[in-house]
């Protein structure tokens, strides 16, 4: 796992027709009346601050990872592989579903 920041759930903030929340907001609105769970999520978030640099805690830098060697968990073994035929070295990024950035 990385440490990145990805939020938190909360289903519902105000308690509403059907009992689901931590909070009932008054009518009016000029008061709130904390609910079961309104601390317990209070607690989390605290302990858990979102980054403030706007990175959202993930990495800047990036590196390849080795593929496994062969061993009673992985048993391929890369050296029987086919070559890729050069037809098939084209790469194609897909951004579903938006559009495909190809080069060779």
């Amino acid at each position: 796992m990385t440490p990145v920041y990805s939020g938190g759930l909360m289903y519902e903030y105000a308690v509403e027709a059907n009992g689901y929340g931590i909070a009932k907001i008054q009518s009016g609105g000029d008061a709130v009346q904390e609910e079961d769970g309104f601390s317990q999520f209070a607690d989390a978030l605290k302990a858990n601050p979102a980054p403030t640099d706007g990175s959202g805690g993930a990495q800047t830098t990036s590196h390849g990872v080795a593929c496994p060697t062969k061993d009673g968990s992985w048993l391929v073994d890369t050296t029987l592989l086919p070559a890729i035929p050069e037809g098939g070295k084209k790469v194609c990024l897909i951004f579903f579903p938006f559009f495909l950035i190809c080069s060779l």
